[in-house]
């Protein structure tokens, strides 16, 4: 089986996966493929990587768009997006639109608590910094889309990475261990933007598991706490009826920024719950591309 011929299920959209048929690939069309480069090791924990898709047919360094999968921090891979969509179209879509696309695996919290998944999606994007030369990318023209769980790390590095001074802390030293954060752009599908939550449903004995014994984690993990006027030009795009991350939790973060002077969009699509569940998933994805290919060819 070709990992495109992957179908949602059938009856109940959130089935407990618990794994994928045998599948292969001919790689992302229009592409160069870089399979599984290490950005970063963690002792003690799997190597963790990424896969980078680069257009065949550009001249010069492109722009690169960092994808951040969901998965509520607990599960997800790299290589799929949402089992509702159709698979490896986003990828192509970024291909065709002259713009590389990296997809992230980072750590989930079974493996290690907050804030390591944020640390991370950093390393992800220094390591691409630091090599860019050499793989054909943009190291000034780099921006950031995540979905759901990822929409909340992708907005923790675009927010706290741009924030002067710096919390170490909530960034981490992973991988490459420094550099330029700053982005182009960041598109954000239905992220969480306030972790308030997590201190009323995490029991105390799993604070340790999820906070790493640090309750005070959330407020910095929340996005809406991190916003400040040097954030990069923002697009949420959220379904009015999600059922999981409801659309208050980015009309709140949207208002923020716009508080903060930054140049933020936001777009609800009526009849849409999560992962635009009933509606066609390729108008929202075609946006996303169309913002993030004019804010990369601003620079």
């Amino acid at each position: 089986m070709d990992i495109r011929d992957l179908r949602p299920p059938a009856e109940d959209p959130w089935p407990p996966f618990t794994h994928h048929p045998p599948i292969s690939s001919d790689g992302v069309r229009g592409a160069r493929t870089w399979p599984g480069l290490t950005y970063a090791f963690v002792r003690g924990y799997r190597p963790l990587t990424l896969d980078l898709h680069v257009p065949l047919d550009t001249t010069g360094p492109v722009p690169v768009v960092i994808w951040i999968h969901g998965g509520g921090w607990t599960e997800g891979d790299r290589r799929y997006v949402p089992l509702q969509w159709p698979q490896q179209v986003l990828f192509e879509k970024v291909v065709a639109a002259g713009m590389a696309v990296a997809t992230v695996d980072y750590r989930l919290l079974a493996e290690a608590p907050f804030p390591a998944c944020v640390h991370d999606c950093v390393a992800a994007v220094r390591y691409l910094r630091r090599y860019a030369d050499g793989l054909g990318l943009d190291p000034a023209r780099v921006a950031l889309w995540g979905e759901s769980a990822g929409a909340h790390l992708a907005s923790l590095v675009a927010f706290a990475g741009s924030r002067e001074p710096a919390d170490a802390g909530l960034l981490g030293e992973v991988g490459v261990g420094e550099g330029v954060l700053g982005v182009v752009a960041t598109v954000l599908f239905y992220g969480p933007a306030d972790l308030v939550w997590l201190d009323d449903e995490v029991p105390l004995d799993g604070v340790a598991r999820v906070l790493g014994g640090d309750p005070s984690l959330t407020d910095r993990l929340s996005p809406v706490r991190q916003v400040h006027p040097g954030i990069a030009p923002v697009l949420l795009m959220h379904g009015r009826d999600d059922s999981l991350v409801p659309v208050t939790e980015s009309e709140t973060l949207h208002r923020a920024l716009l508080t903060a002077g930054v140049d933020s969009t936001l777009e609800i699509t009526d009849g849409a719950d999560h992962c635009f569940i009933g509606t066609p998933v390729e108008p929202h994805l075609d946006r996303a591309i169309g913002f993030l290919r004019d804010h990369a060819d601003r620079r």
